[in-house]
């Protein structure tokens, strides 16, 4: 796969190497900028707390029986 590919296939815009005013140099503190706007729309996306990680995950608690969720989800019924 060429250098680029998964990039373009994710949607994520090339540098072009050639022929405009995009290409040249001058430009690499914009592209820097740009990789760390992606590092930090990815770093939004972890979870950052247990509660966090477990609703990310589908796990839940509580005294009741279990309603709704989806396929694959997890539940602990706790019992007092």
């Amino acid at each position: 796969m060429a250098i680029g590919d998964e990039a373009l296939a994710a949607g994520y815009p090339l540098v072009p190497g050639t022929g405009s005013d995009t290409s040249k140099v001058k430009n690499g503190a914009q592209e820097i900028n740009r990789t760390r706007d992606f590092i930090a729309q990815l770093k939004a996306l972890i979870p950052i707390s247990k509660t966090a990680y477990r609703t990310a995950s589908g796990i839940t608690s509580g005294t009741a029986d279990p309603t709704g969720g989806n396929d694959g989800d997890i539940y602990f019924k706790i019992i007092a």
